[in-house]
């Protein structure tokens, strides 16, 4: 039996590292280091489990040291990812310095430099590339060089990579062991209750948008009566009513979706849910549906107002369906959120200026403006890299809160970096969205999310830009 560790590192800033999407928290949100608590419930079923968010609990690096070191454990699991996994690696190695053990690590990065980084870093003993997956249980019982499914692991003095599934198509998840993590202290900007649940209903995403890491993971259903088994057993031992499905693009499968809503509504849980979703896969039939099984707050990919620029990066939508599914969503009283992306290949001022005017006219409940990132193992990484806009070297990335690392004929990064302020508080700080939201209220813990979140935010923009150093890899 191995005694395991599962570590989110400390870090400088409140870094979110999971399922494959790392970035700086933007306001003072902080949710579940999703892949460790998955993997908590598939290796406490046959090993001594121990977790620590060094990150949440804005720990040093000495005090994080010290606590593991109170702990006997011969075996570490930590969660990395582009916007951090410098730091993160040369916390690991100074740790191992101090007391060897086995190393295994998971996050975006990892996905697409596995081999590189096994090679680059001899302290590393595996990869996971599925945090859904028993992979690492399977690894701890002893291989023999053989390939393992979703790991790259050493053995001897070579490196193992196993098989990365396509065609998977059914997926189930053991109870997670919250009550290992400060599962009180998790907060998504969202949410109507604490505390909450993360969740999943389905796994990867089938749509192809050329900027993001999700349309090179497969999509996967995940079993409903396993999803609300779950849910059940959080209301039972926590007293949990909310939840946070974490799926790429919830109703990716429309008959899984209905499943799954009808599963709630049966039973009875009460659970409010927030999900993310595209404009494209649901319509009123169905939001009516998900309203009545506890959904009320839908995040929405809109990227840009500019049609050109979603048919250029494959997005699949259009303007008008954008239009019309945000008004279904405020007809229904469920809450959106729509996600823009400024400074894609192609964008201007003009255009950018569209997307914010667009983002007013579609009257969405929140917004969040982002800066177009390369992210690793993504079309446009390559595409960026080919053009000369970015460097291959530059490989620590946010698009939240840091200056461009991107920069087109037509939009120099100054530019796009005032644009992004000037996008947060020109739709934020108008008197008619500060009025909506206010009485839109509904519960105390929201009141006050509402403040501290649109402090933070609106603080964000007044922060020096500041550009992000180029390393050697």
């Amino acid at each position: 039996m191995a005694k395991i560790l599962l570590l989110n590192p400390p870090g400088d800033q409140l870094y979110l590292r999971d399922y494959y999407c790392s970035h700086v928290s933007k306001a003072r949100y902080y949710w579940h280091p999703y892949d460790l608590l998955v993997q908590s419930g598939f290796l406490s079923q046959e090993h001594q489990v121990h977790a620590l968010d060094a990150n949440l609990l804005r720990l040093s690096e000495q005090e994080t040291f010290k606590r593991i070191q109170q702990l006997d454990i011969d075996t570490i699991f930590f969660l990395t990812g582009a916007v951090s996994w410098r730091a993160d690696f040369a916390f690991i190695q100074t740790l191992i310095s101090q007391k060897p053990m086995t190393v295994i690590a998971t996050g975006d990065i990892l996905l697409h430099r596995g081999i590189e980084m096994m090679n680059k870093y001899p302290f590393l003993d595996a990869i996971l590339l599925d945090f859904t997956s028993d992979a690492l249980v399977k690894y701890l019982h002893g291989v023999h060089g053989k390939p393992i499914d979703y790991l790259i692991y050493r053995y001897h003095h070579q490196i193992i990579e196993g098989r990365r599934i396509t065609d998977e198509k059914e997926f189930s998840l053991p109870l997670a062991r919250y009550e290992l993590f400060p599962w009180k202290r998790y907060r998504i900007p969202h949410g109507l209750r604490m505390p909450f649940a993360s969740t999943l209903t389905n796994f990867g995403c089938p749509f192809k948008c050329t900027f993001c890491i999700g349309s090179e993971i497969p999509l996967k259903l995940r079993k409903i009566d396993n999803v609300v088994t779950e849910l059940a057993y959080l209301t039972q031992r926590f007293g949990i009513r909310e939840a946070w499905v974490k799926d790429l693009t919830f109703a990716a499968n429309r008959k899984h979706a209905v499943e799954f809503c009808n599963a709630m509504i049966a039973s009875k849980l009460n659970y409010g849910w927030v999900c993310l979703s595209r404009v494209n896969v649901v319509d009123e039939e169905l939001l009516q549906l998900m309203k009545s099984a506890g959904c009320h707050t839908i995040q929405f990919g809109v990227e840009s107002g500019d049609e050109r620029i979603l048919e250029t990066y494959a997005k699949g939508i259009r303007k008008e369906q954008v239009v019309k599914i945000f008004s279904f969503c405020r007809k229904l009283g469920i809450r959106t959120l729509a996600h823009f992306m400024l400074g894609l290949p192609g964008e201007t001022e003009q255009s950018a200026l569209k997307t914010i005017e667009f983002a007013k006219a579609i009257q969405p409940d929140f917004a969040s403006f982002n800066i177009a990132v390369p992210r690793m193992g993504t079309k446009f990484r390559q595409e960026a890299i080919d053009h000369g806009w970015t460097s291959a070297e530059i490989d620590i990335l946010d698009n939240s809160v840091a200056f461009p690392v991107l920069e087109t004929p037509t939009m120099p990064k100054e530019t796009l970096w005032k644009l992004r302020n000037h996008a947060i508080r020109s739709f934020h700080l108008r008197p008619s969205y500060l009025w909506h939201r206010l009485v839109s209220v509904r519960t105390g813990y929201e009141l006050c999310t509402l403040f501290r979140e649109g402090l933070s935010l609106i603080g964000s923009t007044l922060k020096p830009a500041k550009g992000i150093p180029i390393e050697p890899t």
